[in-house]
């Protein structure tokens, strides 16, 4: 991880620390960026689950990212997905808009945060437009809440 990488991960670190966020899930690429960037997370966030390494979060697109969301039991209420872009940001922005040409989003920085909420019961129901930006955070700028 470049020292860049490490700065903000340790700012994702600590805003998670502060944070009102809890995971059922965390599904991580098993690309050694995102590991190590979870481990490092991990370490500090006690509230982070064990991680489940998903080979197809691995340069995963909106709809293959949708799929392993699909996926989850309805027991699951919150998950983390740590992985790649241009993937998991296509993913947020179509959530919320919809299937819109424009993303919701200027740009989506290396180890930004987003949270979304959808008040369906289960994950099968997850769909595009069915979500609520919850909060956008950056490394070294205020997020949206």
């Amino acid at each position: 991880m470049s020292r860049r990488g490490k700065e903000q991960s340790k700012a994702l670190r600590e805003y998670l620390k502060e944070s009102r966020f809890e995971f059922d899930q965390c599904l991580v690429s098993p690309s050694e960026r995102t590991l190590k960037t979870y481990s490092s997370l991990r370490k500090e966030v006690l509230r982070l689950p064990k991680p489940e390494i998903r080979e197809n979060l691995y340069d995963a697109d909106k709809e293959d990212l949708l799929f392993v969301l699909h996926g989850l039991p309805s027991s699951t209420r919150s998950v983390c997905l740590v992985g790649h872009n241009r993937g998991l940001e296509e993913l947020g922005s179509s959530l919320v808009l919809g299937e819109k040409e424009k993303s919701l989003f200027q740009k989506f920085p290396t180890a930004s945060f987003l949270g979304l909420s959808f008040s369906e019961d289960s994950w099968k129901n997850l769909s595009w437009g069915s979500c609520q930006l919850v909060v956008f955070w950056i490394p070294g700028q205020i997020g949206k809440e």
